[in-house]
């Protein structure tokens, strides 16, 4: 969306100085939408809202219910001293956030304005006459915020926090002269904006209505969403009164605000002609240069901010005007502990407040120099080209050491998914130094050691740069032993089979066939596939681009071991400016996780086995390919290469930049995976978890399996509802019985099992502890079952709970122990545990929000994944097989149930966790603490398997949040 006027068309909103206001009271048609939702008091804004001239005005307040009388009586008390006309508490409904509370407000509101306000921002007196005044003077203003300023304090003047909000030449968001003491003439000026502040926001009710007040879902970009919208529909800006002012209470609002926009923004997620490029206008007609820092900050040249060193709105308004690292670790240096915390997470969460990988300056550079004669800015045309000559002195001088004070600092210690500047840090400071193939690898042979690789390559109308960018990437190998196998699949651009000729005839190694029919991608990588006669094929995308090293890589982990069928690799994205990042470190080969992706390379006698790639499943043919071969492999005949071999293309026809523009992804994907469960003998339905393309299975359950559900009790019960209602539904699917396992005398129920539904086939068992594995133990015993269940008594269902899937899966012999996930306070608790440099186990996400489990570890918490252990609230396992193992050894403490699983992977069986088994502990419950002599004797019995571990990528260890972390130093 682009605002309809240009930033010169300024009407009467640039007149020097602001126009003097009388202190008038606010005429009627005012209402004022007070929203708070959080913690904070909306007392201090009341009252300075009485100041600032609302005598006239009346105010509805949302708040939660359970605030509703205090703020009620507070409002009361200011209409009775007259400081307002009307006061009403609109109290919150449940799951409303504070834009729909103000949506359903406005719609109650009268007059012809209204004021959104936020307990953050403070009036100062006689404010809202100017602003009313002003607004109701001029049809081409959308809206009007008061100058904010941060509050009195200090021997120094006050300064802006906000001034407008202005856009720079990547489309990013700045708040304009931030800092500027109050009194400079730069302040007193009206100026054109093209987004508004929501912390105090004036605009007509019949505006605010007609374009449906502010749509949900859009979180962070709610208020720029309304901005855009309200100012297309009234043609016309949004402007800062300088007559009218107001306290903004929130010391990082510009680095909350500015921050999510810009992050988006660097990430691909929003358009960067959203806004359009104004910030070097404001600047020039304030009659300042606008040049660059040495870090490539946008902004003006020589605008002087004097402040008392040694403080820390000194270290912030330095750090914002010129963001690097060195001002950055200076004002968390100034900061009180509470305070370093909070910014500390806005470092991590806001990937544009941290510095990027080289390649991302590179670019930046050369589009600032352009942009610079373009709109004819000598200084920054100057600044960005003096730079480019410089660039491997920024690069070695500023970025990397930058870099490194950072990870020193611990800006990274937290997990990749929490700080996805994480990477950039890596790219600089650790991937180049990772130990390297056999550099001789480069001078051998064929016939002597290691294999000749086909590159496979279907195309059809690619871009042309990167086509060119691709078939240079396989030119570029430093392992020359290849065949590039080219297939051009009737493309209708002229230009393609051009290229591919030119390409072809450049290097004796290019394989190319033109197919005379479009066939898609199957047939296409087919054609490419019957050209090659290497003993290896690779796969690329014409649009994606190969490490330098992958076929390196792949020669060596195929010559090694010459027994491997299949590789694959981790990768990356990679945008049209070469910008890397969303990296994925996979695991070893997990059958039911089952993510590979690229690079995947195949020996050749088993794609022809297979019969290449089926026509139909375009869009997850790659996958399907690769269910069909790996179905028949055993596990030492697939490898994983822990190196970024390949590079995905991020634009906007590629499933990298989203599913939805390839919506038959989806059913390809599902139908890969029936087709799988059919020929693997399961008899099984394949369902949407709600991420991308992601499914799982939902198994048949066998009427005659025969189910002991085994209630761990550290307490007398009763057995709650839920769980007693969980369990009626899985008598109905299976043939049940129920056993409660006291682990002390106390924990002995009262009137137990006579009160249960019969149908839960209930008994209570003699206490068996204090140790839950040596009950565990005792229980199975006594048991009749073919499968146990163990659940904690205090267990709850949540979600779709379907703890006979849990059942099933423990039924496949391969697996020694199946899982689920259990939640505690709202928050994830136990999804698996998983190793761990240290040689003990973690678990993974721990503390994670339900929402954030579709984007966090690649989504994989959703799916039937490998992992160290499960939790011992929920577990299943074959009676027969656990008793002949000797169950769980009390001696390991907590980690008995990670020894087990070790014990049991020996053999060659590994530990489960479905995502059917969701359970909710309560927030009192507590965990058994893992003692020194467990520890040691875990350490002493696994440490060492734990630390190489396969479900562990080399490059990755345990975070303090419980994520993985990016191991920046090399340990």
């Amino acid at each position: 969306m682009r605002l309809p006027l240009p930033y010169h068309e300024r009407m009467d909103i640039d007149s020097v100085g602001p126009s003097l206001c009388s202190s008038a009271s606010v005429p009627p048609a005012l209402t004022v939408l007070l929203t708070c939702q959080g913690g904070e008091s909306p007392a201090a804004c009341l009252e300075a809202l009485a100041r600032a001239g609302a005598g006239d005005a009346t105010v509805l307040c949302c708040c939660p219910p359970e605030r509703e009388v205090p703020i009620r009586a507070l409002g009361d008390a200011l209409l009775r001293a007259g400081g307002l006309a009307g006061f009403r508490c609109l109290p919150l409904a449940p799951g409303d956030d504070r834009y729909a509370a103000a949506n359903r407000a406005a719609g109650e509101a009268g007059g012809s304005f209204l004021l959104l306000l936020s307990p953050d921002a403070l009036l100062e007196p006689d404010s809202l006459p100017c602003l009313s005044a002003r607004l109701a003077e001029n049809s081409n203003l959308a809206g009007l915020n008061p100058l904010l300023l941060a509050p009195e304090g200090g021997t120094g003047p006050r300064r802006i926090r906000h001034l407008g909000c202005v856009a720079d030449s990547r489309g990013q968001l700045h708040y304009l002269y931030e800092g500027l003491p109050d009194g400079h003439p730069l302040a007193a000026r009206r100026r054109a904006f093209q987004l508004a502040h929501e912390a105090a926001l004036l605009v007509r009710r019949e505006d605010f209505l007609a374009v449906g007040g502010f749509r949900s879902g859009l979180e962070g970009l709610t208020v720029p969403d309304f901005c855009l919208r309200l100012a297309a529909a009234r043609k016309g800006v949004f402007s800062t009164e300088p007559s009218a002012r107001a306290v903004l209470r929130d010391s990082f609002d510009s680095w909350k605000k500015c921050g999510l926009w810009n992050s988006l923004l660097q990430r691909g997620r929003l358009n960067p002609a959203l806004l359009r490029t104004d910030y070097h206008s404001q600047v020039q007609a304030d009659g300042l240069e606008y040049g660059l820092t040495p870090w490539l900050a946008e902004g003006p040249c020589g605008l002087i901010l004097e402040e008392e060193e040694g403080r820390p709105d000194a270290a912030w308004l330095r750090w914002r005007h010129a963001p690097e690292p060195a001002a950055l670790l200076h004002l968390l240096h100034l900061l009180p502990p509470e305070r370093r915390a909070q910014a500390l997470s806005l470092c991590r969460e806001l990937p544009s407040s941290l510095p990027r990988a080289f390649a991302w300056y590179t670019d930046l550079a050369a589009r600032l120099e352009d942009f610079g004669g373009r709109e004819n800015l000598s200084r920054l045309r100057e600044d960005a080209h003096s730079w480019r000559t410089r660039a491997r002195r920024f690069r070695h001088g500023l970025l990397r050491p930058g870099l490194r004070a950072l990870a020193d600092a611990g800006i990274y210690a937290c997990s990749l998914d929490n700080a996805p500047s994480m990477y950039d840090a890596w790219l600089e400071l650790r991937e180049n130094s990772l130990p390297a193939a056999d550099p001789e690898a480069k001078n051998l042979r064929v016939e002597r050691t290691w294999p000749e690789i086909a590159v496979l390559m279907p195309v059809w109308n690619p871009e042309p740069a990167f086509l060119r960018a691709a078939l240079d990437s396989v030119l570029a190998q430093s392992y020359g032993q290849w065949q590039l196998c080219l297939a051009d699949d009737a493309s209708t651009r002229p230009e393609t089979p051009e290229l591919l000729r030119s390409y072809a005839a450049r290097d004796k190694r290019i394989r190319l066939v033109i197919r005379e029919r479009n066939g898609h991608i199957s047939r296409a990588s087919n054609s490419a596939l019957a050209l090659a006669d290497a003993p290896w094929a690779a796969f690329l995308d014409h649009d994606d681009l190969l490490a330098p090293d992958a076929l390196l890589e792949v020669a060596r982990h195929a010559a090694e071991r010459p027994g491997l069928r299949f590789l694959y690799s981790d990768e990356d994205k990679i945008d049209a400016a070469g910008v890397r990042r969303t990296p994925i470190f996979k695991a070893d080969f997990d059958f039911d996780l089952h993510y590979t992706g690229h690079l995947s390379t195949y020996a050749v006698a088993a794609l022809r086995e297979a019969d290449g790639l089926r026509p139909g499943l375009e869009g997850s043919q790659d996958f399907d390919l690769s269910l069909r071969v790996t179905e028949k492999l055993r596990p030492e005949e697939i490898a994983h290469i822990p190196r970024i071999l390949y590079h995905w293309r991020i634009h906007a026809g590629s499933t990298t930049a989203s599913v939805a523009t390839k919506p038959y992804v989806l059913e390809a994907t599902r139908r890969a995976l029936a087709e799988s469960a059919q020929r693997r003998g399961l008899d099984a339905a394949v369902l949407p978890t709600g991420k991308n393309n992601f499914f799982k299975l939902e198994l048949a359950v066998p009427r005659n399996l025969r189910c002991s559900v085994i209630l761990l009790a550290n307490g007398p019960g009763p057995l709650t509802p839920g769980l007693a209602d969980c369990l009626c539904k899985l008598a109905r699917r299976l043939r049940l019985e129920t056993l409660w396992q006291p682990l002390t005398p106390s924990a002995l129920p009262a009137g137990l099992p006579k009160t249960w539904p019969p149908r839960l086939n209930g008994r209570v068992l003699p206490p068996a502890g204090p140790h839950w594995s040596t009950a565990c133990r005792t229980a199975a015993r006594a048991a009749t079952g073919d499968v146990l269940l163990f659940l904690s008594a205090d267990l709850l269902p949540v979600g779709d709970c379907r703890p006979e899937q849990l059942a099933a899966l423990a039924l496949r012999p391969d697996l020694p122990l199946v899982g689920g996930c259990v939640w505690k306070g709202g928050l994830l608790w136990h999804a698996g545990l998983y190793p761990d440099v240290m040689g003990l186990p973690f678990p993974l996400l721990r503390g994670a929000a339900p929402g954030l489990l579709p984007s966090l570890c690649w989504g994989q918490l959703l799916l039937t994944r490998r992992v160290l252990a499960v939790s011992r609230h929920c577990m299943a396992v074959r009676r027969k097989d656990f008793l002949e193992s000797g169950g769980f050894d009390p001696a390991l403490g907590p980690l008995a149930g990670a020894d087990y699983s070790l014990r049991r992977e020996e053999q060659g069986r590994f530990t489960l966790i479905s995502p059917w088994g969701q359970w909710l502990l309560p927030s009192g419950a507590e965990e058994e603490k893992l003692s020194p002599r467990a520890r040691e004797c875990f350490l002493e019995r696994w440490g060492d398997i734990v630390r190489g571990h396969g479900l562990r990528n080399p490059q990755l260890r345990a975070a303090p949040d419980y994520g993985w972390m990016l191991d920046l130093n090399g340990a």
